[in-house]
């Protein structure tokens, strides 16, 4: 008769157990900070609210910029490919097709699958991103390349205007920059004789450089007479527009590159 009596006891004392066990967490969710509270609506108000905001923002704006790209690169291809009344389609449009795709689509796009708010590429891991931006730069390089050759062939190999001066230039350092890109990533992996950090800002500072010398080639095309002449407002348009994305591009890599510097130093 005495069990049952024993047991019972020794159970009151693990359900005191528990209870005391409980009330640090009881009195942790009741000494809470008090929950604040929009005036307006009467919905809680979350600190992370500013950050959605301003993500949203970013988006928004990235969102902006494919559009404008698209636009670019459609009136390039239309114009190259309906400038000829009878149809025929020469080196130089072949040259407007390539070089415009591979910067203005190509090039900038392989920028931007680093940019931490690119609608398309933002989800990646950073391998997922690196790889996209070497098959895009590839693919970009390659379109340059074509496109400054046929460029070349159709002027007999001579550039006397701005805009061959730079496309030349710009063609330069994006193979340039297509080099040190490989180095980066190779010397990332395997370990190279290199170090990973002087390469990478070398690589970023001469693929900046290159982008921007090529968008703003195809700027002065825009404004020369050959695409001007008979569409004026189009012209304006365009070329603000691809002044609007060479800025817009450039934000993210131009932080990267001085984070960057600073680790080195």
């Amino acid at each position: 008769m005495d069990r049952p009596s024993t047991s019972r006891q020794s159970l009151d004392k693990v359900e005191m157990y528990e209870v005391r066990e409980h009330v640090p967490y009881q009195q942790a969710e009741v000494t809470r900070a008090p929950t604040t509270y929009d005036e307006e609506s009467g919905a809680e108000y979350d600190s992370s609210s500013w950050k959605s905001a301003w993500r949203a923002l970013c988006q928004l704006f990235n969102l902006l910029h494919h559009m404008m790209s698209a636009i670019v690169v459609f009136c390039l291809w239309h114009f190259a490919l309906t400038s000829n009344a009878n149809g025929q389609i020469t080196n130089l449009q072949l040259h407007i097709v390539f070089a415009g795709t591979g910067y203005q689509l190509f090039l900038v796009e392989a920028v931007l699958t680093l940019h931490r708010h690119n609608s398309w590429s933002f989800n990646l891991s950073e391998d997922g991103k690196r790889i996209v931006h070497g098959c895009l730069q590839v693919i970009g390089a390659i379109f340059v390349m074509a496109g400054t050759f046929l460029a070349l062939s159709e002027t007999k190999m001579t550039v006397n205007t701005a805009h061959g001066i730079l496309g030349v230039i710009a063609f330069a350092f994006t193979l340039l920059s297509f080099v040190t890109g490989i180095i980066t990533l190779f010397s990332s992996k395997v370990k190279l004789m290199v170090k990973a950090g002087p390469i990478k800002i070398f690589h970023i500072a001469v693929g900046l450089f290159a982008l921007s010398v090529g968008l703003v080639s195809i700027v002065i095309g825009f404004h020369m007479d050959y695409f001007r002449v008979g569409r004026e407002g189009m012209s304006s348009a365009l070329m603000a527009f691809v002044l609007f994305i060479l800025l817009y591009v450039l934000v993210q890599p131009l932080c990267d590159l001085v984070s960057t510097t600073k680790r080195m130093l």
